[in-house]
């Protein structure tokens, strides 16, 4: 069965408006289907939300890179827009930031291994998180409103996942529950800089800061696991299994424009230069 995903209804180009009338799902099971895809009459590069066979669709997405039809059991999304591949770093220009846990770190034996290119930053607050590069937004849960300083409290971590388009996502974690930016939903595309959610202090976490690291994708991996906006999972369950790195995917070495020796990982604790991403 597909992965329902729920999208928006757009009047422009690309959404209902002209299509709506003529448009008929022919899946059996609701969900989010591409145009070529189980979908008469319609648009292959407007994604469709449909609730069953020989109904009409009840929203639509354009995509502008055009629509990517997955095997069942996976839910059809928009394609990624093609990247440069630069970082940027994921905060606002105006907010100054700490490194307060670097790669490969020997502080606390969670940046090493398939883990090791993973930053926390912290500056004693919540800021604004921006996304460093842009993409799809893959995975998303942010209805936690909780967390400690134990793994037992791992599952309660909200989380967003951006796919690149190149087979490569960064992964932003520990965000403030419903924190998320107005506009976004899992499936959506975002531009770097555009933000995304607060930093919080949800999961097995001791303070308010962002965990970022950036990984290959899982071959084969659902997507959008808690529905279009991240709620629909139990707030004590993190989807791990469709994006979290293993030994096949480990976390890749990274450079900032801003920070081009991102990656030497020396136990450092430091300010951080001053943010580009606008």
């Amino acid at each position: 069965m597909r992965q329902v995903l729920a999208v928006m209804i757009l009047s422009g180009c690309g959404g209902l408006g002209d299509v709506a009338t003529e448009a008929t799902c022919t899946a059996p099971q609701a969900g989010a289907y591409c145009g070529n895809d189980q979908v008469d009459n319609s648009d292959p590069s407007t994604l469709y939300e449909c609730p069953g066979a020989g109904q009409a669709p009840t929203s639509a997405m354009a995509c502008p890179n055009g629509c990517v039809s997955e095997a069942a059991g996976i839910a059809d999304h928009c394609k990624a827009p093609t990247s440069s591949g630069s970082y940027r770093l994921p905060w606002r220009p105006s907010i100054t930031m700490q490194l307060t846990q670097d790669c490969n770190d020997s502080c606390c034996a969670d940046h090493v291994g398939t883990d090791k290119y993973a930053y926390d930053w912290a500056n004693g607050g919540e800021f604004t998180i921006v996304a460093a590069r842009g993409g799809t937004i893959s995975h998303l849960k942010i209805n936690s409103t909780s967390g400690c300083g134990t793994s037992g409290c791992v599952n309660q971590a909200n989380v967003i996942v951006i796919d690149h388009g190149d087979g490569t996502q960064s992964t932003y974690l520990h965000l403030k529950g419903d924190s998320l930016a107005p506009g976004l939903a899992c499936g959506g595309t975002v531009a770097q800089g555009q933000p995304l959610a607060q930093s919080g202090t949800t999961g097995w976490s001791t303070g308010v800061h962002l965990h970022f690291q950036v990984s290959g994708l899982r071959a084969g991996a659902a997507t959008c696991e808690c529905g279009a906006d991240g709620r629909g999972c139990d707030p004590g369950t993190v989807p791990w299994s469709g994006f979290w790195v293993d030994g096949s995917n480990p976390s890749l070495a990274v450079a900032f424009d801003e920070w081009a020796d991102a990656a030497s990982c020396s136990d450092r604790r430091m300010a951080m230069p001053a943010s580009q991403n606008e």
